[in-house]
């Protein structure tokens, strides 16, 4: 069986309804938590918060007691590259998918490869379930290598979405250019974030800075003439930090 999502206004909630729909015990449950509820302004606009119920292993592993962080799915080498590879593997086994993890390094970024025969299926649904891989990951494991960036990739399709974001932050820009209004981007990570950032910089007369907060933080692109805002991450993503 494949790990499956759950989502509520609170964490609490989202685990009381996975319980529910799985006919067990709430503190039975092992999960990690993908995005924590927001509030927005005068109680509306928040967004829900998201768990992923790590579902029975195959047979012969045991499961752990249950807990909300990724650490609690496998006891982490201390060498980072091993405990990305065995983080990958210790989800792909839960999942019972034939999944993997290679990872390379250089002074600028730290790459994750994902490869495996079920690596398809990342990628249904427009890469929803990469998209989730990757927000996990981000978040176990970003902080690790700052200041290199840390990325994921999957049949080029990390590639593919970053092109797109990019000539989409672009085009957000040449809007601002014509009537000097600042466009904001839609939700990203802090790896999306930073490419939007380095694109704006290349063009003159605009700036960056980031707004909101966690699964909701976004690129705010306007003139450079513009005030500075409250929590301003600076032009070309100056201050912009990873995970």
């Amino acid at each position: 069986m494949k790990d499956q999502m759950f989502t509520g206004r609170t964490v609490a909630e989202a685990v009381d309804i996975a319980a529910r729909a799985l006919g067990l015990a709430p503190d039975a449950l092992r999960y990690v938590i993908l995005e924590r509820e927001t509030v927005g302004q005068l109680g509306m606009g928040g967004t829900p918060a998201r768990i992923a119920v790590l579902l029975e292993p195959a047979k012969g592993r045991t499961s752990g007691p249950a807990g909300p962080q990724p650490q609690a799915i496998a006891e982490r080498p201390k060498d980072t590259q091993a405990a990305i590879r065995a983080f990958v593997r210790e989800l792909a086994e839960r999942g019972e998918l034939d999944l993997t993890a290679e990872v390379d390094e250089d002074e600028q970024k730290t790459q994750v490869r994902l490869f495996g025969q079920d690596r398809a299926l990342l990628l249904e649904d427009g890469g929803e379930a990469f998209v989730a891989l990757e927000h996990l990951l981000q978040r176990a494991f970003a902080h690790e290598v700052h200041p290199r960036r840390f990325a994921v990739e999957c049949d080029g399709f990390r590639a593919s979405r970053d092109t797109a974001l990019i000539e989409r932050a672009k085009e957000l820009a040449e809007a601002v250019r014509k009537d000097g209004q600042p466009r904001e981007t839609e939700p990203l990570n802090s790896y999306e974030r930073r490419l939007v950032h380095m694109a704006i910089e290349e063009l003159a007369g605009l700036r960056t800075f980031s707004v909101g907060e966690g699964a909701d933080r976004r690129v705010t692109i306007a003139v450079a003439e513009t005030a500075v805002a409250p929590g301003d991450a600076g032009k070309g993503g100056g201050g912009e930090q990873q995970g």
